[in-house]
């Protein structure tokens, strides 16, 4: 065999293995997990539709995540989300928007919906909250920015461009959720995904998977003092997600004591092994916040325990929510109790006296 056939050979072998990695990054990066923020309750239209309209007014909701710094062009995502209730209709309506960033190629990924949420009275005590969302979401590249190893070794053209004709795909998809709480309890579920949408850059199926996310907590303790202006609280919180063989667990405790709130929780599965079968350990998540007044910011940091350890820097978080045209006196009725987790990171605003005796009705 001449020099030339070996170096062409060796060239599509080349050209096939990068495809196939390429393709993984684009599909399966994407498929396996959806971005994620640790402060959960501090995006709570992300976390649920049901969560639109989960205080007494108008909320308007900023988050940026800063994922393994130490790894250059890792991932940063950005959110902002506006929603409100509108007590004649016992609803909430919501908007989102996110995007995340990562890789040297500014692999983007958009991600635009509108909420509905509608609040079922059951009895005294327990609330039931329906949710749905309708989204947009796109994918870009920028294709300029990709270097192939078959262009380093041959010097010219890679033949992998044949393939990468699209630079960004678009799609229509659709989540529904519920939630049900009463004074000291909560319970939630999302599943998104519903359309399960293709978004490859390939011409290829690549689909998104559905996502199942299941969250809830308790209010351990509270204490609340008017005349003294004392808020005092102790809550427990967990989140767990599935995505094809992603699974991920958070939870950890909230300590108010306001207007100072701390918070430490644990990511990961501890029994059970994760995709390349390995125990799932993730992070360790501390948490620090203020509120003062309307406004609340929030800062978070993952500690990572995982196989990336120090070199990955762990994550950055920061959350900004001001809530306004608050009417807490709608409530007054017994109709709807506040929502414990609506507090965004701490879910503990809830007062005894919201919640009425009255005959149940469901409306």
């Amino acid at each position: 065999m001449s020099t030339v056939n070996k170096i062409s050979g060796f060239r599509k072998y080349i050209h096939h293995i990068i495809l196939m990695i390429f393709g993984c990054f684009l599909g399966l990066k994407g498929l396996a997990q959806d971005v994620h923020f640790s402060q959960f309750y501090a995006a709570p239209l992300y976390l649920s539709p049901s969560l639109a309209g989960s205080t007494d007014g108008a909320r308007l909701a900023m988050n940026y995540r800063n994922q393994w710094p130490g790894i250059s062009k890792a991932f940063t995502t950005s959110a902002v989300s506006f929603d409100n209730y509108f007590a004649p209709f016992n609803s909430g309506v919501g908007i989102q928007i996110v995007q995340d960033k990562a890789g040297s190629a500014d692999l983007t990924f958009t991600h635009v919906a509108l909420q509905y949420s509608y609040n079922v009275r059951l009895n005294s005590d327990w609330q039931f909250v329906p949710g749905i969302q309708f989204a947009y979401g796109s994918r870009a590249l920028d294709f300029s920015r990709l270097i192939f190893a078959d262009e380093e070794i041959g010097g010219g053209a890679s033949g992998s461009w044949e393939r990468l004709t699209n630079e960004n795909t678009e799609f229509i998809d659709f989540a529904a959720s519920a939630l049900v709480y009463s004074q000291f309890f909560w319970g939630g579920i999302t599943i998104d995904h519903l359309a399960q949408p293709n978004h490859s850059f390939l011409g290829e199926e690549i689909k998104l998977n559905r996502k199942v996310t299941l969250f809830g907590g308790t209010n351990i303790w509270t204490e609340k003092r008017r005349r003294l202006g004392l808020d005092r609280a102790f809550s427990m919180s967990f989140r767990y997600q599935h995505q094809q063989n992603f699974k991920q667990l958070d939870a950890g405790f909230y300590w108010l004591n306001h207007p100072i709130e701390v918070g430490i929780w644990y990511r990961g599965i501890p029994f059970f092994s994760n995709i390349d079968k390995r125990i799932n350990h993730d992070a360790i998540i501390l948490l620090l916040s203020y509120k003062y007044g309307a406004f609340r910011i929030g800062y978070s940091y993952d500690i990572t325990i995982s196989n990336l350890g120090l070199q990955s820097a762990g994550a950055h978080e920061l959350s900004l929510i001001f809530e306004f045209n608050q009417k807490s006196h709608l409530r007054l009725g017994g109709r709807r109790p506040a929502v414990p987790c609506s507090d965004s990171a701490d879910p503990l605003n809830v007062d005894a006296y919201k919640y009425s005796k009255k005959p149940k009705k469901l409306f």
